[in-house]
């Protein structure tokens, strides 16, 4: 059996555990195809498009990381308005599974996790130095095994508004009540709202041990997403509706980075008096002990409630609209 008919039954089983994932595709870090396999689908998708911005998932959120002092980024989630890619680095390549999860949310831990063992290990000899262990191979698996499965457990919040009826028309004002109303505010360490710009408007940090303030957090995000958001236009399907990724040494110290787009906002130069409508986002970072359903479910409340008092934004309302789908698709847990 050659090389890639080796790793193609292994993206076959990954392909064959759930009938919502329509392409698997293994790329070095650059995008160039190693592997790929699929079905027919109603998605006019681009292989060499998706593999970039696959390759723009893992890599954009790296420094991120490396500020916070949480290591290794395990797992990349892009969602987009009917489909995720889910990108996961073995080594140097990047495996990248093409999901619809409308049908069905999370993937199948178990599943995914033999593949990622079987792939590590062919990866490591074909690829590789050959000297990875077979310990360090089942520690990698069970962590990507753990960081999928806690991407879709957790009580679900109930849809609701935060917003104040009366903000005595200041928005920043009305923005921060809205900060100050998450129900849950446990389940999240750190948040807030950052232009394209990466100027910060305002947040909330319950970080206890952060290397770095929640101003620099946000804004350095924002340009992981922008970075996101211009690969995402390659693929013709709508634009990015939010970019989610799971970092982490083991499963008890894992911890979730999330951006989504929240509307746009009026910003006025001081200097000049010129005013220009620019897009914010909201970033979230949290720890997965509750599992990633009621950061969702909050954020999506947080921009509905923004999207209520600065006016309604399309792909702001698409990512209410994904978090709406993954909560009706996932398991029962």
């Amino acid at each position: 059996m050659s090389v890639r008919e080796n790793l193609n039954k292994h993206l076959t089983l990954i392909l064959r555990s759930s009938k919502a994932s329509v392409m698997i595709l293994l790329s070095d870090q650059d995008g160039l195809s190693i592997a790929k396999i699929g079905r027919g689908s109603e998605f006019d998708l681009d292989a060499s498009a998706i593999t970039s911005v696959a390759s723009a998932a893992f890599s954009a959120s790296e420094e991120n990381w490396n500020d916070l002092n949480i290591r290794d980024q395990i797992i990349a989630f892009s969602f987009f308005e009917k489909i995720c890619l889910i990108t996961i680095k073995i080594l140097n390549t990047l495996l990248t599974i093409v999901h619809d999860f409308n049908q069905e949310w999370p993937l199948n831990p178990d599943v995914i996790s033999s593949a990622v063992y079987n792939l590590t290990s062919e990866i490591d000899k074909f690829f590789g130095t050959g000297s990875m262990t077979d310990d360090q191979i089942e520690t990698f698996s069970n962590n990507v095994r753990s960081a999928i499965y806690l991407a879709g457990v957790g009580d679900s919040v109930d849809f609701a508004s935060y917003a104040k009826e009366d903000t005595s028309g200041d928005l920043i004002n009305g923005i921060s009540a809205i900060l100050d109303g998450v129900q849950n505010p446990e389940v999240i360490s750190r948040y807030g709202l950052v232009n394209s710009g990466g100027l910060p408007i305002d947040g909330r940090d319950r970080s206890t041990f952060l290397p770095i303030p929640n101003e620099a957090f946000l804004a350095n995000s924002t340009v992981a997403f922008q970075k996101m958001v211009e690969q995402g236009d390659s693929l013709k399907i709508g634009g990015i509706v939010s970019y989610f990724c799971i970092s982490g040494p083991n499963p008890d110290n894992m911890y979730g980075l999330i951006i989504a787009p929240s509307g746009n906002l009026m910003f006025a130069d001081e200097s000049t008096g010129a005013q220009s409508i620019q897009p914010i986002s909201f970033v979230a970072l949290f720890p997965l002990s509750y599992g990633a359903i009621p950061v969702f479910c909050e954020i999506r409340n947080v921009i509905y409630s923004i999207l209520n008092i600065i006016g309604t934004e399309k792909i702001a309302e698409k990512f209410i609209n994904v978090v709406n789908g993954i909560v009706a698709a996932r398991f029962e847990t």
